[in-house]
């Protein structure tokens, strides 16, 4: 699956369930989508990415062509180390270059109001 490919499927898979099913069904899935294979953090990231632009009425199309999901886009976030880290492979590293204050890749949380 190429980079595009991931996501404009991770796009339709934020329209049609939300980000938390989003990625609950990327974890349970588990592609390659690294050259590493699964990278949990690259797919918080990813998935977080996609939320945004999606909540800000962005089209697919404007999805697949915003920076934000640029597969470069994640080291604005993450050092290289960090990023390389077995860790963050196997789970959601918080940022490690966010400043305070700034709006930085988080994990989405299920709506209290479904909960209910």
């Amino acid at each position: 699956m190429t980079h595009a490919q991931f996501i404009a499927q991770l796009t339709q898979q934020v329209h049609a369930g939300g980000a938390v099913a989003a990625l609950d069904h990327l974890r349970a899935t588990r592609p390659a989508f690294t050259s590493v294979g699964y990278h949990d953090t690259a797919a918080v990231f990813a998935v977080w990415a996609v939320d945004r632009l999606v909540a800000a009425g962005l089209s697919e199309f404007q999805v697949m062509w915003h920076p934000l999901t640029d597969a470069r886009s994640i080291r604005s976030w993450w050092d290289d180390t960090t990023l390389a880290s077995t860790a963050a492979r196997d789970g959601f590293v918080p940022s490690t270059l966010a400043r305070p204050g700034e709006a930085c890749p988080t994990e989405p949380v299920p709506s209290p109001l479904l909960a209910a």
